[in-house]
Order: structure tokens, then C-alpha cells, then sequence
């Protein structure tokens, strides 16, 4: 079986965590398969949801064609020899099918209470994995580790919001996993940094494979479709936190912005209808908020941004579905979307 692609060439994946039940779990991650989606990525938010690798292992037995990633992970929550022997047994349970998306740490550092990942950690740990997916030994906090028994291959893909991070996926990464809404002007300009990066290393621009994250709702109209997203926009905004970003606010939102940023519950992340959608909308951010990294809107809408999307060459559109307040319907009205084989 393979999977299947939009018109443009673009393939769709999704994005789920598994929460209160197993069974809807189970349902979603079935449906994207069987429709033709062609990744399906899990959250790593230990606080708020179940463990990541045990809800892989859970989709490795449902899904029969579609690759299997974490979406995200980061480094300080694991060993890298323990992330090695995860993803690749990961990928004996579904024929290789798997890669591994990697971030410096959003909600996950708040709840652990560490600080997001530096880039120089994310150097050392992604060298760590690639010798210990080659079936090397290496090095870890200047302490000799043994290889993998069973190791298998594993691209790396590396989430990046700041030109930094960007920086580092053109580098080192197999892929790059962007962020972006429905201004692809702005996509542009984030996938010019990554690819500027790998030809300053020697590397083929064009071969850094670009994943693009968006929340996505395909609707009769604009506002119906923000209305299913509100729980990953209040997420969204979280962002902010990063170094110097809360000076890119208006200021008649930064306020309330700080507000966001002393109330939000990492226990109720990306939860619909939560406490913390009540929280940005009780601080009047909903309209601030509707289009950080979000593509929304009618279904020709919808297509004309994934089409621009695929001009730009990104290989793999990715809707999350935690969060989402119709994750089987949108799952069905972006697979209406895919040319079936």
C-alpha cells in the first residue's frame, strides 16, 4: 500500500496525543491511515496526556501504511541511548517506517520545570543519536555509551521557530519541521534561512526535507473554523516566551499577553474547552491569537495556501488534532482532499 498525495504533490499528516480515551485514540489514528495521510506524529506532553512512546507503540498496531514520528520530543526528558532504542524499536514494529521530530522544549520544559534546550544541547544530543542510529558507540555528558544491539536508521527531523534553530535544522537535520500560517510570505522567508544554512555546510539545500505544522480547519466560514481551534491558539501564543518575543506584541495586548503567560495550566494543554481557552478569551486574545500558525477557512481557501505550500517545496502538510474540536471531521475534509491511488 502507498500513500497517497494532494494534486499539487503535497502529502497530508496528522498530529494526535492520546487522552482520556483509548478507543477515540485508536479511531483517529486509524481513519488518517485509511484515508492516505502519510504521517502520523504523536505529542510529547507528559503532564497532560499519556506517555509517548507507549501511545506509539498503540499506533504502530493500528496503522498499515502511514510513518510514525514524535511530534515533538525533546532532549532533556530522555537519555539519548533510551530515544535511540525507543524509536528504533519503533521502527521494527512498523517496518522502518519511522522518524523522529525533535524541539528544544515548549510545554514539556514547563512542566519539568527545565529550561527550553540550547542549541549547543541540541548539537550534542543529535550527534549522540546519529551514531547510535548507525549502530556506534558514543558519548554522552562526557560518558562512554554502548551501541544499540538492534539500531535502526532514523531521520531526524528538527522543529524550528527562531533563524537559529532554522539555522541548525539546514545544518545538521534531515528535515526541518516549520510553522506557518496562510502569510506564505512569511513561509518563504523561513525556508530561504534553512536552506541558506545547509549550502554554507556543504549540503544540497534541496535536500532538507521541509515538514510544515499548521492548525488547520476547513469550514462554511472564517469564524467557524477559528472556533475549532481556540484551544491550540492559546497554546500557540505561548510561544511568546521566547527571548524577545513578548517586544513583537501590540501593546495593547501585552498585558494581558503576560497574564496568559503567569495563568496557563501545562495540566490542560491543547485541552478543548479548557481553562485555558476560557483564560484567553476572558483576556479578549481570540482575535490577537486566530491566525498564529493557523490555516483556516472553506475548502478552496484552504487548498490555494497547501498549493502555495507545495510550490515552495514542502514535502508534508501536518494538521494537529489534540486540541481540535472536530478532530474525525477535519481528518475527513483533508483527506477529501488527496488524489487516492
Amino acid at each position: 500500500m502507498t500513500v497517497s498525495r494532494m494534486s499539487n504533490g503535497l502529502r497530508l499528516g496528522t498530529i494526535h496525543l492520546w487522552g482520556d480515551s483509548l478507543a477515540n485514540f485508536r479511531e483517529e489514528v486509524r481513519l488518517a491511515d485509511e484515508l492516505g495521510f502519510s504521517l502520523i506524529g504523536l505529542g510529547d506532553s507528559p503532564a497532560g496526556w499519556h506517555e509517548l512512546y507507549g501511545s506509539l507503540a498503540v499506533a504502530a498496531h493500528v496503522i498499515k501504511r502511514a510513518t510514525l514520528a514524535p511530534m515533538v520530543t525533546a532532549p532533556f526528558l530522555r537519555h539519548p541511548l533510551i530515544t535511540a532504542n525507543a524509536m528504533s524499536t519503533l521502527g521494527d514494529m512498523v517496518d522502518g517506517r519511522v522518524a523522529l521530530g525533535f524541539a528544544t522544549g515548549g510545554g514539556t520544559a514547563l512542566a519539568t520545570g527545565y529550561g527550553q534546550a540550547t542549541l549547543a544541547r541540541m548539537r550534542s544530543e543529535i550527534g549522540a543519536l546519529r551514531d547510535l542510529f548507525a549502530g556506534r558507540e558514543t558519548t554522552w555528558e562526557e560518558r562512554p555509551n554502548k551501541s544499540l544491539r538492534f539500531p535502526r536508521p532514523v531521520p531526524i527531523h528538527l522543529s524550528a521557530v527562531g533563524p537559529k534553530a532554522m539555522a541548525l535544522a539546514g545544518e545538521l537535520a534531515d528535515g526541518v519541521i516549520l510553522f506557518s500560517n496562510m502569510d506564505l510570505d512569511a513561509l518563504d522567508v523561513k525556508i530561504a534561512a534553512v536552506r541558506a544554512a545547509a549550502k554554507a555546510a556543504g549540503r544540497d539545500p534541496l535536500s532538507i526535507d521541509i515538514w510544515v505544522v499548521s492548525y488547520c480547519s476547513i469550514r462554511d466560514s472564517a469564524d467557524e473554523a477559528v472556533d475549532d481551534l481556540k484551544a491550540f491558539l492559546v497554546a500557540a501564543g505561548m510561544a511568546l516566551r521566547a527571548p524577545g518575543a513578548i517586544d513583537t506584541v501590540p501593546p495593547k495586548y501585552r498585558k494581558q499577553v503576560e497574564e496568559m503567560f503567569r495563568r496557563y495550566d501545562v495540566t490542560e494543554h491543547v485541552v478543548v474547552g479548557g481553562r485555558n481557552v476560557k483564560m484567553m478569551e476572558e483576556l479578549g486574545l481570540t482575535n490577537y491569537l486566530r491566525d498564529f500558525d493557523s490555516v483556516y477557512g472553506t475548502e478552496a481557501e484552504v487548498r490555494k495556501v497547501l498549493d502555495g505550500m507545495a510550490e515552495r517545496g514542502v514535502s508534508t502538510f501536518i494538521a494537529p488534532l489534540p486540541g481540535h474540536a472536530d478532530p474525525l471531521g477535519t481528518i475527513r475534509r483533508l483527506g477529501a482532499l488527496l488524489e487516492k491511488n
